[in-house]
This record gives C-alpha cells, structure tokens and sequence, in this order.
C-alpha cells in the first residue's frame, strides 16, 4: 500500500484551513497599518534626502559668495559681514567672512586710508577723502575688535573650531598692541598659548611665547613722523596742506574779484574821453548852405 495513504488523517484538511484563515485574519488586520508604517519611512526618507540636498546647496552658495567677496583687491567689510549673517551656522562661512572683516579693518588703520582707498596716477597720493582721521582710525580699531570678539564668542571651547579661536585671540592681541596696551596683549596671547597646549597645536606655543617676549620692545617704539615733521630733501619743495591751498585759492579769487572791479569802472571813464573828441568834432563842421 502506498506510505501516503496510510498517512491520512481525519480532520487534516480542517487544520490546514483553520491555519490559512489565521493568516487572512492576520493581513486584514495589520496590512494597512503595516502598509501607512512603510509609506510614512518613504516619505521621511524621501524628505531626509531632499533636506541633505537643499542643506548641500546652501553650503555650496554661501563658500561660493565669499569666494567672490574675497576675490577682489578692494573686498568690502561691509559685504562680508552680511554673508556671515545670511549664512550663520553654515559651516565655517562666519567665521572666516568675520576673520577677513578683520584683517580688513586693521589693515586700514595701519595704512590710514579707507579699505579700497586707490593711488591717484597723476597726484601720486591717495584722494584726501580717503586718508582717515584720529577718530576715525579709531572707528575702524573699535570696528574690528568687536567682529574679532564674536568670532571668538562663536568659536571658543566649540568642537572643531579651536583654530578660528586661536585666529581671533591673535588679532584681539594685535588690537590691543595697535592700542598700546601691552598688558592687554599679553593677555591674550597667554590664552592663545593655553589654547594651543590643548590643541596640541606646538608651533603656534612658540609663536605665542615669541610675542610675549617680544612686547618690551615694542613699548620703546616711536610713533611714525608726520608730514610736518619729516625734513624736505634738496630741491624738494614743501608740501602744502589742504587748509594752505584753500587760502591760497581764496587770495587768487580776491585778486580776480579787485582787478575785475577796477575794470569795471576805468570802461566808464574810457567811454566818456571817446566821447568828448566826437562832440568837438561835430561843433567844428561847416554850417550846409543852400544855394545850389
């Protein structure tokens, strides 16, 4: 007899029904929420994804602006502080936009001319609404102190960005020397030289120890001399000040102004002497007869 005959049960397809219909019940229960549970992670997934993407494109647009901000002889302060408001919290594109403000800023103090401040060719000499007063020079001191000091806010005991803060701790050092506050500076540089213990950062620990030992010798330096007191060469003629040139300008105009007076009132005189002559003249003709 064949083994599969003997193997029959009563009542086996009955279970196998029985366990088939469990399993329906089993799908019409859980498949449509089983079936929102996988669309809702598709949708997460899918917005995830284009997050990332639109996240990536920001980055790339903010390190491209300040490429282009950068790139110019004459970058604007000005333009690279908006970036680093437009695109906070982008990357390093704060920071970096900040530091460059800096730099810009001292640059101009150093130099005493406004950022971007070209030569006159024919002068030789910078444009006198370029060249910066005391207080002004002051202005761009306090400037760059303050964008030196949020650099340092944002970047100070932050994860990956000890070296912005070493950056910002160096130009804060370089500010207060341009103040001369020694005591300041080696302040500064004390924390530079901490930061950079930690950091193992060993080369700017030398650099920072350099720059304390070197503060002595920057309290014995002169202030550059002015125009006023720098001797003229052989030959060389005095260089006039602008206040000079304006009187000078002014006694040329009041010279012009007394000579076209004086012009003004020898025409009259002039006029009446040609008129005398005509007068005789006419008195001494001969009286027209008139016989034909």
């Amino acid at each position: 007899m064949d083994d599969r005959q003997t193997k029959i049960r009563e009542g086996a397809g009955l279970e196998d029904s029985r366990v088939n219909q469990e399993f329906l019940d089993f799908l019409n229960k859980w498949s449509s929420p089983v079936l929102i549970v996988l669309a809702v992670a598709a949708l997460v997934w899918a917005g995830l994804q284009k997050l990332e993407q639109m996240q990536n494109t920001k980055i790339d647009q903010a390190f491209s602006e300040l490429e282009a901000a950068t790139l110019g002889t004459t970058p604007s302060p000005t333009s690279l502080n908006a970036i680093a408001d437009d695109y906070a919290g982008v990357r390093s594109v704060p920071e970096l936009a900040k530091l460059t403000a800096v730099d810009i800023y001292l640059r101009a103090f150093t130099t005493g001319v406004e950022p971007g401040a070209q030569i006159d060719q024919a002068t030789g000499t910078y444009n006198p609404t370029d060249i910066l007063s005391e207080e002004k020079l002051n202005q761009r001191l306090d400037l760059a102190e303050s964008t030196a000091n949020e650099v340092l806010a944002s970047s100070e005991n932050k994860p990956g960005k000890a070296m912005f803060a070493m950056q910002a701790l160096t130009r804060l050092a370089v500010i207060k020397e341009c103040r001369d506050d020694f005591d300041g500076a080696k302040g500064y540089y004390e924390r530079l030289k901490a930061l950079s213990e930690s950091e193992q950062y060993p080369s700017i620990v030398v650099f920072a120890d350099a720059r304390i030992a070197n503060l002595d010798s920057l309290k014995s330096v002169d202030a550059l001399p002015t125009n006023d007191q720098v001797p003229l060469l052989p030959g060389e003629s005095p260089t006039l000040s602008q206040e000079q040139i304006d009187a000078i300008q002014a006694q040329f105009e009041e010279a012009a102004n007394s000579a076209a007076e004086e012009a003004s009132e020898e025409v009259p005189e002039a006029a009446e002497e040609d008129a005398a002559p005509a007068d005789e003249a006419s008195t001494d003709e001969p009286a027209s007869s008139d016989t034909p």
